[in-house]
């Protein structure tokens, strides 16, 4: 009887192990498409810019983020800073053209600045 159950204990731990190897191939293989998938939508070009909208108040405590793709389409993120407040905009850029927003002439000097480089 004793035998038995060992044989039982063996055989479920190595099952378990085999099922285990099985499931982690199964996700590495996921694992490597994902990253594939993600490598075509990361974007390719990026660009940071400081400013000061405000001449009269403070530093350059305002940015430009713009985050493109090679075909030159994305977002921008701007975000104004004052003493009371900070503000976050964002808009779509496709194919380099502003997509039906008005661009700050900051935000266009940054969008040149990031398709250039």
């Amino acid at each position: 009887m004793n035998l038995i159950v060992s044989l039982l204990i063996i055989l479920n731990t190595f099952w378990l192990g085999y099922l285990t190897f099985l499931i982690y191939k199964k996700n590495l293989i996921k694992g490597k498409s994902f990253d594939k998938e993600l490598s075509s939508v990361r974007p390719y070009k990026i660009n940071l810019s400081r400013f000061n909208p405000f001449d009269e108040i403070g530093g350059d405590q305002s940015f430009i983020l713009c985050l493109l793709d090679n075909t030159n389409s994305g977002v921008i993120i701007t975000s104004l800073h004052n003493r009371e407040s900070t503000r976050v905009y964002a808009k779509t850029i496709i194919n380099g053209q502003n997509d039906g927003q008005t661009l700050s002439k900051e935000e266009t000097k940054a969008l040149i600045k990031t398709i250039n480089s």
